[in-house]
């Protein structure tokens, strides 16, 4: 079959229909949950007792620590409140600060967690009357008297205390530690004066910092423990203290370094897209010299242009480099033949050795001004992720903010790995995905970011021939690789859940290990990747991880940029999870619901994602969408698919389809960190209004189970909006008959309710998205018709004219 140019919408021809949308559609009614207070409250009584008795307690050694020689002008107490279902952001936020005098400032678990400080003490001690009242009428049945509501809401509460807020041991803070700092949003003078207070404090103990003002919080230098202790004893404006420890190198041994000699690339005088490779450095006595811009400007850690770190000084960046650059054939041909690139590269250096501490400050820094030199500049790869594991539904980091906020900002898309588990290697003597249940085999900040593409490793290590790894096949997941932290299960009862919500995005080849004997696992030559080496006089080796699954997905983003130049970041991506597959990776009974979260949307399949044929076309919808607003888009398929005898009249067609946008994040709400809902499906060939009546009144759906890709219908207790979504469809003959040959695909949109201190005013209210239509036969003899015919039917145009003798082999993993 020969490839072809992806099909591109000229959306505003193809579409048919914007309304404003009412969510009345027939997943449920519209109402609430019910009311989540339990009716056993005797036991909520005795519980809610003991908090009283530990709080009362807590709040008299907090002030007993405190340095009264210290110029601090509040003094304020934070109460961490849990609930026994989400808390309605928009409806109780006020009543807790006008009665309880508790102002909201973070949500997590999804909401049903808080932190308020307290600003008024007297109206508190309302609070502290009313859970007392609540105790004595449930304990000890006193009936005289009153208390509010409220209370039986309430699942306990405690202060934050120090140890609430150090996120790492004191003795190990390391060199470089971030303050993030608490936001009062009815109270910003308060919290300004506590701020310039502490930086008073900062800088008259001579301790380096850094206040980035723009993600609040600030970084030190170098504090010894006993500074940090006195800061979070004293300075009441800390929600937390956390570390930049950082690791990129996988410490594992392999016996094997080959020497090799050089190549030549054919084509390094080619226009070929820019990736910025954030690592250890990239060599430039390499092979790939002629792909290396000379620019020694970006790095916080020496020459950019040298890479020294892991074992034996082999480098790290420049591997991952390689990968970016020259793909999968060229290292599954061990650089023989013909060298082709698909990349040229931009060396940002962030570390020397791999591993240590990083200023995030100052690599969010540079990579802003990565983009103002080079702002053509839209892919990156980042191989380094904290060396600490995510806790399961931890909140987004600081870090993840600020790369979330500059992806938005800047039209740039981040290649994040999930990071590596190195103790996955002496806690198996199999190879057995039940592993995965232990959250220390969950991913590392920053790998929970959504606006960039976040990788895992399939064991497959790019060599032909027999697969000599642990895993049941080169397809499956290394155990080393790291799962998504988020699980939604223990937040929502079993029908109210986001099956899109979910990392990592896609598993790409990482390599594996090996059995040293019939009970030993162990890093090995045979199941491990070739690399290119930083040192030209030995020039490849073996290695594994997820920093290498990583840059090989980044290397068909760039291919995909290549042939397809005008398409946006959000197409890209969608393209990347819409061409992966879960065919070939089926997970037992025991492990199936983690199934997502450890492999996401299956494996890369670099073909689908770059090229259509005559049998299969990938169309893609590239527009914009109102807050509150519908929008329609007719598909039109071939009259040739009910008048041919194709062989059978059931499942002749398979669509997969693929919506992704990026969003302006925001801080302080887990929840509705992406405040934007936006959904889509496709329907039958229906009018707007038909499609948003719920199912008793008219029945829209094509299948009973394609519904819309994510449920909106909760408004005042949402399920957290996710800006990835991936949807399937068998269609039969009949379904084509019924509706004259026509599907509606339908988006829609609105923004979030639920924020702590309200929407900013400035929030975007239009919302950029992109869809990938993957539309292909599945019938015995193809017809060979498909994509020339729908582009006649369709509002369509072919994206490139493409020079397909430099396409893809056909023998990649066929999954």
């Amino acid at each position: 079959m020969a490839n072809k140019s992806h099909l591109k919408f000229l959306s505003e021809k193809q579409l048919s229909e914007i309304k404003d949308f009412k969510y009345n559609y027939g997943f449920d009614s519209n109402k609430d949950d019910e009311d989540a207070a339990p009716k056993n409250y005797f036991r909520l009584a005795t519980s809610l007792r003991a908090d009283i008795t530990r709080f009362t307690a807590d709040v008299e050694e907090k002030n007993n620590l405190k340095d009264t020689t210290l110029d601090i002008p509040y003094d304020i107490d934070y109460v961490k409140i849990a609930f026994q279902d989400q808390f309605v952001i928009n409806k109780y936020f006020q009543d807790y600060y006008n009665d309880f005098g508790l102002e909201a400032t973070a949500f997590y678990d999804f909401a049903k967690k808080g932190l308020f400080a307290v600003v008024d003490r007297d109206k508190f001690q309302t609070f502290i009357t009313n859970v007392n009242n609540f105790i004595l009428h449930a304990l000890d049945n006193n009936q005289n008297v009153k208390y509010s509501n409220y209370v039986k809401y309430i699942s306990g509460f405690k202060l934050l205390k120090a140890n609430d807020i150090l996120k790492v041991r004191l003795e190990n803070i390391g060199e470089i530690v971030y303050l993030s700092l608490i936001d009062l949003p009815l109270d910003e003078a308060v919290k300004q004066q506590l701020v310039q207070s502490l930086i008073v404090y900062i800088e008259s103990s001579g301790i380096v910092y850094k206040h980035d003002v723009e993600n609040d919080r600030i970084e030190l230098q170098n504090p010894t423990p006993e500074q940090i202790q006195k800061i979070i004893q004293n300075f009441d404006i800390i929600e937390s203290v956390t570390s930049s420890a950082f690791t990129t190198i996988r410490p594992g041994e392999f016996n094997t370094v080959q020497r090799q000699f050089g190549f030549d690339i054919q084509n390094a005088g080619d226009d070929l897209p820019i990736v910025g490779i954030i690592d250890t450095g990239i060599a430039q006595q390499t092979a790939l010299a002629p792909l290396i811009i000379d620019d020694t400007t970006f790095t916080l850690a020496g020459s950019p242009l040298i890479d020294q770190a892991g074992r034996n000084r082999l480098g790290h960046g420049t591997a991952v480099a390689g990968l970016v650059a020259l793909g999968r054939l060229n290292h599954r041909n061990n650089f023989e033949n013909e060298v082709t690139a698909d990349a040229r590269l931009l060396s940002i250096k962030i570390s020397d050795n791999g591993s240590g501490y990083i200023s995030e400050i100052d690599l969010l820094n540079m990579l802003y001004d990565v983009k103002a030199k080079y702002p053509e500049i839209r892919l990156f790869t980042l191989t380094t992720c904290y060396s600490s594991f995510m806790y399961k539904n931890e909140t987004f980091s600081d870090y993840t903010y600020s790369l979330d906020k500059f992806a938005y900002e800047t039209n740039s898309l981040i290649f994040i790995c999930t990071g590596n588990n190195e103790n996955c290697i002496n806690e198996n003597t199999s190879y057995d995905l039940s592993y995965f249940h232990g959250d220390h085999t969950n991913l590392s900040t920053p790998a929970d970011s959504m606006n960039n593409v976040t990788i895992g490793a399939a064991a497959d290590n790019l060599k032909d021939g027999a697969f000599l790894g642990i895993a049941s096949g080169r397809e499956f997941p290394t155990l080393y690789t790291r799962k998504g932290h988020i699980d939604l299960s223990v937040i929502y009862n079993p029908k109210k859940t986001n099956k899109n919500y979910f990392k990592p995005d896609v598993i790409e080849s990482g390599g594996d290990m090996g059995y040293y004997n019939a009970n030993t696992l162990d890093w090995m030559d045979e199941p491990a990747l070739t690399l290119l080496s930083a040192r030209p006089e030995i020039g490849i080796m073996q290695e594994v991880g997820t920093s290498f699954a990583a840059p090989l997905t980044a290397n068909l983003a760039a291919k995909i940029i290549k042939n397809y130049p005008a398409l946006s970041n959000e197409s890209v991506k969608a393209l990347i999870i819409n061409g992966a597959s879960l065919n070939l990776i089926p997970f037992a009974t025991d492990v199936s619901k983690l199934r997502n979260r450890v492999i996401g949307n299956g494996l890369v399949d670099d073909l689908k994602s770059l090229y259509s044929d005559e049998n299969s076309a990938t169309l893609i919808l590239e527009d914009v969408i109102g807050n509150g607003n519908i929008r329609i888009y007719p598909i039109n398929f071939p009259k040739y698919l009910i008048e041919d005898d194709l062989g059978k009249k059931r499942g002749i067609l398979k669509v997969t389809a693929t919506m992704c946008f990026k969003f302006l994040p925001i801080k302080n709400n887990q929840l509705s960190y992406n405040p934007i809902h936006m959904a889509f499906s496709i329907f039958k060939n229906h009018s707007a209004d038909d499609i948003m009546k719920p199912d008793e009144e008219l029945k829209s759906k094509l299948k009973t189970t394609l519904s819309w890709s994510e449920n909106g219908r909760y408004v005042s207790k949402p399920l957290p909006y996710s800006n990835t979504q991936k949807i399937f469809l068998n269609v039969n003959v009949d379904d084509l008959n019924n509706e004259g040959n026509t599907f509606k695909l339908a988006v829609h949109a609105k923004l979030s309710e639920q924020v702590v201190g309200g929407l900013p005013e400035d929030y975007p209210t239009e919302f950029p998205f992109s869809i990938v239509l993957s539309i292909e036969e599945t019938i015995k003899n193809n017809s060979g018709k498909l994509y020339d015919e729908i582009q006649l039917i369709n509002q369509l145009e072919v994206i490139q004219e493409l020079d397909i003798d430099a396409g893809l082999e056909a023998d990649e993993l066929d999954v």
